[in-house]
């Protein structure tokens, strides 16, 4: 599933209150421990976006995209804290 906003609406929330639903929905549910995405090593900006939300870099995956360049990308994950 791809989740994104065009250029020329970035910079108005949009995709802060599309990931926020994502993670509101996920912290509901008791069976979602955690999100995990894939980043485009070199796209900086989404990779600060993301961890603003708590995401953080877990690995790195070589030639995942088949049609862009580079090719490899970032896997960034998000845990829920279940233990209360």
């Amino acid at each position: 599933m791809t989740l994104s906003v065009l250029a020329k609406y970035r910079g108005f929330g949009m995709g802060s209150k599309l990931l926020k639903l994502i993670i509101e929905y996920g912290q509901k549910r008791k069976d979602v421990t955690d999100i995990f995405l894939h980043v485009q090593i070199n796209n900086e900006q989404a990779i600060r976006f993301y961890k603003k939300f708590g995401f953080e870099v877990i690995g790195t995956i070589p030639n995942y995209y088949k049609r862009i360049k580079p090719a490899d990308c970032h896997v960034l994950s998000k845990t829920f804290d279940r233990s209360s």
